[in-house]
């Protein structure tokens, strides 16, 4: 059933706090909609190798009250049974337990709460390094909508760059690809060295009650020549304007396979697979930067919310292979 996003916009806006609230919008998605609670959004895979039955990988949890969580879970797992369920929150954890499913923990989401926030302390001290140093070389970051821009050529040449020098395309699903035109309730920030732009970095809106209550920094693109720290300059200089404005946090997203704090934070797990998952982030890191990614973000000294991973088929390392190969990370 085709869904006209009009309708599941105001279910986005009432719940969309969490960082995959926004990406459940894009034009690859398809939705479960119960009506008057809320909505499912997922994608739909099959492959002759990898999936031969399709498989639906949902994204992140339902945008509905957390109460009806399990309602709209068992309506959309009797309609759709062979599920996986990627970047769960833990309350969607503990609901997909109650229904027999294995989980896993796949990583965490780093958030900043912008009540108080100040870069004192020894915990901050490499945010204060990398800020002074792009301000001693002369780095300018402003926020200006993209539909603003006059020189549209430079952002597309900083972002083909970027995307050339990460040996790939755009991700999708769980990363939003950078538009060349602006999308609503988006916020776009550039940083320039000596009136030529190193930088971009872009913010999702998150929701609640109807209100924007922060950002989700979803997209960075940096020029070569950017001085180290460019990014997280970028990212304070929000914080900066977010928290003027009285906006409750940022999200800097997920470190996949990240699993801090050990097995206590497990539920209900296949051992195997979590130890693969901690020999992909210690070992593999040349088919992606688990730790660099890791270690960014730990810079902040946010909060941690735990993530979670899990099948209908069990989560098996098949099963994360193939919602790998649905989402494109291979």
């Amino acid at each position: 059933m085709l869904v006209d996003k009009a309708d599941i916009v105001p279910y986005l806006k009432q719940y969309g706090r969490y960082s995959m609230a926004y990406t459940s919008l894009e034009p690859e998605m398809e939705y479960f909609v119960l009506e008057g609670v809320g909505y499912i959004a997922y994608i739909s895979f099959k492959h002759w190798f990898w999936a031969r039955q399709e498989r639906k990988v949902v994204l992140a949890d339902p945008l509905c009250a957390v109460a009806s969580y399990q309602k709209i879970i068992q309506l959309f797992l009797k309609k759709h049974p062979n599920t996986i369920f990627v970047q769960s929150s833990k309350a969607m954890a503990e609901v997909l337990k109650r229904e027999g499913l294995q989980i896993n923990q796949f990583g965490i989401e780093t958030e900043i709460p912008l009540s108080g926030f100040n870069l004192k302390g020894k915990h901050r001290a490499k945010l204060r390094q990398w800020q002074n140093k792009c301000q001693r070389e002369g780095v300018v970051i402003k926020e200006q909508a993209i539909n603003e821009c006059t020189n549209m050529a430079e952002i597309e040449a900083l972002s083909k760059q970027w995307l050339k020098n990460k040996k790939g395309d755009e991700f999708s699903f769980l990363v939003r690809p950078l538009r060349f035109e602006q999308e609503p309730d988006v916020r776009y920030f550039w940083a320039y060295k000596d009136n030529k732009l190193i930088a971009l970095a872009t913010f999702d809106p998150l929701y609640s009650n109807g209100n924007i209550v922060g950002y989700y920094h979803n997209i960075d693109r940096l020029n070569e020549s950017a001085p180290h720290g460019t990014s997280a300059s970028i990212i304070l200089e929000a914080i900066k304007l977010f928290t003027a404005e009285g906006k409750e946090l940022v999200s800097l997203g997920m470190s996949p396979l990240y699993l801090r704090g050990g097995a206590k934070h497990e539920i209900n797990h296949n051992k195997f697979t979590r130890k693969a998952f901690w020999y992909a982030f210690e070992k593999l890191n040349f088919i992606y930067p688990f730790k660099g990614n890791a270690s960014h973000k730990k810079k902040f000294n946010g909060g941690k919310r735990f993530v979670y991973i899990s099948s209908t088929k069990g989560t098996g390392l098949w099963q994360v292979f193939v919602m790998m190969k649905a989402i494109k990370m291979f």
